[in-house]
């Protein structure tokens, strides 16, 4: 059977509300030889892991928007690729404005735990390694014939907030994390395979 060009695991679909048969909002797109985790919803390394992949696995974190729910577990995502991989490689994330400002509090919060880990285990010398891009539109990843691309959704009030594009081997799957029909949105969607966008019950919101 051929591999295909995009492959995309839903590895939660989850509202914020706990349940106990969904995690929280993340989704795993394998792109040839890439694999870019959007969201970190909770409990994403546990879906990852049945799905075959770890955090070290990953070229990139992309997130959609800021909301508590979409980056639950971030933190967890940046300690277990920090304690698995054998070589201060960086976690590449890349989100709206105002991601560095969060992934700065989650590693300050990490601090005692990081301080720690360095002193029980002499194989690991260096602090957790992220590195942090901030999006709102425009090409943020190329490479090895993958192309990632953002635009702009609508998810007000919470602003900005953005979708992506993964492109491979001549197909394309949109990730639009929250959002409404919009301008940005219906850029991205052009020629695209496939859409994956959060959907909420309206009992969850009135």
């Amino acid at each position: 059977m051929p591999t295909p060009a995009l492959e995309v695991v839903l590895l939660g679909t989850g509202s914020p509300i706990p349940d106990p048969n969904r995690a929280g909002p993340s989704t795993l797109v394998i792109a040839g030889a890439h694999r870019f985790l959007i969201d970190a919803g909770r409990g994403v390394l546990l879906r990852m892991a049945a799905a075959g992949v770890g955090p070290n696995q990953l070229t990139a974190t992309l997130l959609t928007h800021l909301h508590s729910d979409h980056l639950t577990d971030l933190n967890d995502v940046i300690t277990t690729r920090w304690i698995t991989t054998f070589a201060p490689l960086p976690l590449r994330i890349f989100g709206p404005p105002r991601t560095g400002e969060v992934v700065d509090g989650i590693l300050a919060s990490l601090q005692p735990d990081i301080s720690y880990r360095l002193a029980h285990h002499e194989d690991l010398t260096w602090e957790p390694p992220v590195e942090v891009t901030e999006v709102v539109e425009g090409v943020v990843f190329e490479a090895d014939g993958v192309r990632v691309v953002a635009a702009p959704t609508d998810h007000r009030p919470v602003a900005p907030t953005v979708g992506y594009r993964i492109e491979h081997a001549g197909r394309a799957v949109v990730l639009a994390g929250d959002t409404v029909p919009c301008e940005g949105l219906d850029r991205l969607c052009v020629d695209a395979e496939v859409l994956v966008c959060t959907v909420i019950r309206d009992d969850l919101v009135h």
